[in-house]
């Protein structure tokens, strides 16, 4: 979640660098490193860590339905707290709803690949030795 957070940080900083206003931390704590904003730590890290786990838990289209609930609020948010005009608000809420479908994606072909893992757990394989083929002349 703490990368979320720093690719949300990085997309401000390229299209809002001049607007947004930063605050950056003084506290040296594990939580609040120096370069992460706080007031964006305690705005956004609650909603990506909710997204993080429906999207693990929600297969297929469901995984949809959930990124528009999380992209709806990310640019009133922005322009509310960040003071990032709409335009540059709606953009990176754009980008980063890019950057989560990715995530979903690769969320979900590793859960896809976990379950095929488990369906054929037990099950053992063997192919037939060259002299049990049944090519007998």
């Amino acid at each position: 979640m703490l990368v979320d957070l720093i690719v949300l940080l990085v997309l401000m900083f390229v299209f809002a660098r001049h607007e947004s206003e930063w605050e950056p931390t003084t506290a040296r704590s594990g939580f609040y490193f120096w370069y992460l904003n706080p007031k964006a730590v305690l705005i956004f890290l609650p909603q990506f860590i909710l997204c993080r786990f429906l999207l693990g838990q929600v297969p297929g289209y469901g995984q949809i339905l959930i990124l528009i609930l999380f992209f709806l609020p990310m640019a009133p948010l922005l322009h509310r707290f960040f003071y990032v005009s709409w335009r540059k608000a709606f953009i990176i809420a754009a980008c980063f709803l890019l950057y989560m479908a990715i995530v979903a994606t690769i969320l979900t072909r590793k859960t896809e690949e976990d379950s095929v893992d488990r369906q054929f757990e037990g099950i053992e394989f063997t192919l037939p030795r060259a002299d049990e083929s049944g090519d007998r002349r």
